[in-house]
């Protein structure tokens, strides 16, 4: 049938926008589970268009967790998201692993050993991060984009590469003040602010102003709003409160 009607209506420009629509809505509305599916979902959530869930209700959400879009995370063996933390888009988390030394078929039997990931709070994972299961990162810490992560990650570390290896920590001092001070993004909130800090402008100061960012007079930050026309979409900033994300 779905092929027939593709050959009598495909060219059809309104039957193109009833088959759009109807997959959009399959990738959101009916990708996501429903609040009480949940094992917990705190207040303030955002869940983005094409997050996939596998076992929410062995999935923990704190308060003010962001999951980007296309995320994957499969909570089958037990997954916790401490409050603050941001998954960056294309991220795969993983908790169960296939059974493969003395099983009873190849490659893999028909048993999942549990390994449950804990991402603890304030934790920010970047883009297409791969999470193997078992994992536990640690709070504060930073995962860089594509980072596939074997190994527990610890609290405050900044780590990249496959497979993940620590590069720094950032400031415990900063974190513990902002985390005393109940500094947390929002992310149902934009950013808008946009830094040109002191290694873009040496690296590109001919060519930023292509872009729109005038330095020339010392101006190191700007507001983007992607609402404004455009014209008047990038505007530097002298008075950074008045504009926080």
């Amino acid at each position: 049938m779905k092929r027939l009607l593709e050959k009598l209506f495909g060219g059809n420009v309104l039957y193109k926008a009833i088959v759009g629509g109807y997959r959009c809505y399959r990738l959101t509305e009916e990708s996501v589970p429903r609040p009480e599916q949940f094992l917990h979902l705190g207040k303030n959530v955002r869940i983005e268009a094409g997050v996939g869930i596998a076992a929410a209700e062995r999935l923990s959400l704190g308060d003010n967790v962001g999951l980007s879009q296309k995320c994957y995370i499969n909570a089958v063996g037990g997954c916790s998201i401490g409050r603050g933390s941001q998954i960056g888009g294309e991220t795969i988390i993983l908790t169960t692993e296939h059974q493969y030394t003395g099983g009873e078929a190849l490659p893999y039997d028909r048993v999942r050993l549990v390994k449950p990931v804990f991402i603890e709070d304030y934790v920010w994972i970047g883009n297409r991060v791969c999470i193997a299961p078992g994992v536990r990162i640690g709070e504060g810490a930073i995962v860089g984009m594509g980072a596939v992560v074997f190994e527990d990650v610890p609290p405050l570390a900044i780590v990249i590469g496959n497979p993940a290896k620590v590069l720094t920590y950032r400031s415990k001092e900063d974190f513990d003040r902002l985390k005393a001070a109940g500094e947390c993004i929002d992310p149902f909130k934009e950013v808008p602010l946009l830094k040109v800090a002191p290694f873009t402008r040496r690296k590109y100061k001919n060519e930023l102003k292509t872009f729109g960012f005038d330095v020339s007079n010392g101006q190191e930050m700007f507001c983007y709003d992607k609402f404004a026309p455009r014209g008047e979409r990038l505007k530097p900033v002298t008075d950074r409160t008045q504009n926080r994300a």
